[in-house]
């Protein structure tokens, strides 16, 4: 290295360490939340926890993650991304131990709700860590790695929760989370700090209201994931979400520095990918909140047996994701994504008009297809994302696409558990070719089957050129990398 410029092979070292440390990250994040799902059961037990309140190791989780991630990306811009990320993990592994100790109930839900602060991190400040690293000919290639840990880290998820949970008991399930704390000193090594903005400060007001979106949005669906849309709980979340988003609208235009930069939200490819990203993600999580109660309550197969047959899905994603990723380098990633969407436009047709209520075999087979589709969206949306804001937010405009996906992931499900119990009593199905008695499974897989024609819609915003074709904003590569996506961002 000579003075502060880099030389190609030390970049290409510190790049390669960036994307070890950000994927082994991200697998521990993605085991997390696999792992405790399947011990959820063997938690109530011990801890003589009734189901009702047992549910909010999960939902706690998933609103702190939610409400945390925006802010994350914001900090990050002003004070740089590696001490963030680094906060992320420390806060992450220590709460997974605080866990692995707990003898009760209140103790194991608040160590849970600390642990979610902590890796609510991960995502979004990884994502932009490695688009730092990479440069644009290179990063779809990076993000499709992670796109395959997060393949990996839920094929693997159950059965090593299984395996522990069996052989030992729960508690190792968090001590074996707590073991990313061991990639804290590797972090502090080979991430890079990242742009920084410390003169426009932190709009703490902004921050609120967007929590306070996020949060009451994310605790509706959770809570109409249950079955009743007009409970009383849901229906304030949804009053403080509207209300909330509403005063962060008129927040946004009266403060010189807002809490969500004003070039993110007046970049019309932007805020595509990132409904595009809400659309795919609400599909995706609500298929597969669907698919194990069909195969439990229509095939009548046993836990093991459920999760053999959604694993060629999780083998899908993690074999095909970085094959994706670098296909959007070579020809960009509005091919890949709109692929992808038909492919899984294709699958959810396929579920409701003949894979409701069929063979184990052809819902395996109907759940690979639906994989392979998201496999070809996921990598190449995340890298389109980067590619369209500048390089100094890349933090905020990944953490906001994360958030996106949490909150499509949210509302999936709320949808799917709506259709269900509408539907489930039903005699005959919306899908005039479907003939099996799962009437409400098909019909579940028909209606949100139009978000992802929406996401296929929003991708016309995008140029047809490869990442390689075009140059970057002036001034926001870093040093030495070579330049590419103004056209993008246009």
């Amino acid at each position: 290295m000579t003075g502060d410029r880099a030389t190609p092979a030390t970049r290409t070292h510190s790049s390669r360490a960036t994307l070890l440390v950000v994927c082994a990250s991200v697998f521990f994040s993605v085991l997390n939340g696999t792992m405790t799902n399947v011990a959820l059961p063997v938690i109530g037990e011990d801890l003589s926890v009734e189901p009702a309140r047992l549910g909010w190791i999960i939902t706690g989780y998933l609103l702190v993650y939610g409400v945390s991630v925006p802010f994350y990306g914001r900090l990050a811009d002003l004070y740089g991304g590696r001490r963030l990320f680094v906060i992320g993990l420390l806060i992450f592994a220590g709460a997974s131990l605080a866990c692995a100790v707990a003898v009760s109930y209140p103790m194991l839900l608040a160590s849970r709700l600390v642990q979610a602060l902590g890796a609510s991190a991960i995502p979004g400040l990884g994502m932009a860590l490695i688009s730092q690293q990479f440069p644009a000919g290179q990063r779809g290639s990076a993000m499709g790695y992670v796109s395959a840990t997060v393949g990996t880290g839920a094929a693997v998820g159950p059965t090593l929760g299984g395996i522990l949970a069996g052989a030992f008991n729960w508690h190792f399930l968090f001590l074996f989370s707590a073991l990313a704390g061991l990639l804290i000193p590797f972090a502090l090594r080979s991430l890079p700090e990242g742009d920084r903005r410390p003169s426009e400060g932190l709009d703490l007001v902004g921050g609120v209201l967007v929590s306070l979106m996020v949060g009451g949005a994310l605790l509706a669906a959770t809570e109409g994931a249950r079955g009743d849309l007009l409970a009383p709980q849901v229906v304030w979340a949804v009053i403080v979400s509207i209300i909330s988003a509403l005063a962060l609208s008129f927040r946004q235009r009266l403060t010189r520095f807002p809490f969500i930069p004003r070039d993110l939200v007046h970049n019309r490819r932007y805020l595509a990918l990132i409904a595009a990203s809400f659309c795919t993600m609400a599909v995706s999580a609500g298929t597969f909140l669907s698919l194990p109660l069909l195969l439990v309550q229509t095939n009548r197969l046993p836990p093991v047996q459920v999760g053999l047959a959604l694993l060629p899905n999780a083998l899908a994603l993690a074999m095909l994701g970085p094959f994706a990723g670098r296909l959007a380098d070579r020809i960009g990633g509005r091919t890949p994504v709109r692929y992808g969407l038909v492919v899984m436009i294709l699958s959810q047709l396929l579920f409701s008009s003949v894979g409701a209520g069929a063979s184990p075999l052809i819902v395996s087979l109907l759940a690979l297809l639906h994989g392979v589709g998201f496999a070809f969206i996921n990598s190449p949306l995340s890298t389109m994302v980067s590619l369209v804001i500048p390089h100094d937010r890349l933090s905020s405009g990944l953490s906001i696409n994360s958030m996106c996906f949490f909150l499509g992931a949210g509302f999936g499900t709320a949808l799917v558990a709506a259709v269900l119990t509408a539907r489930g009593d039903a005699q005959s199905a919306l899908n005039p070719l479907y003939s099996l008695g799962a009437v409400g499974f098909s019909d579940a897989f028909l209606l949100s089957t139009p978000l992802l024609v929406i996401g296929l819609l929003l991708t016309a915003v995008l140029p047809r050129a490869g990442s390689r074709s075009v140059p970057e904003l002036e001034g926001s590569t870093p040093t030495g990398q070579p330049a590419a996506g103004r056209a993008l961002r246009r």
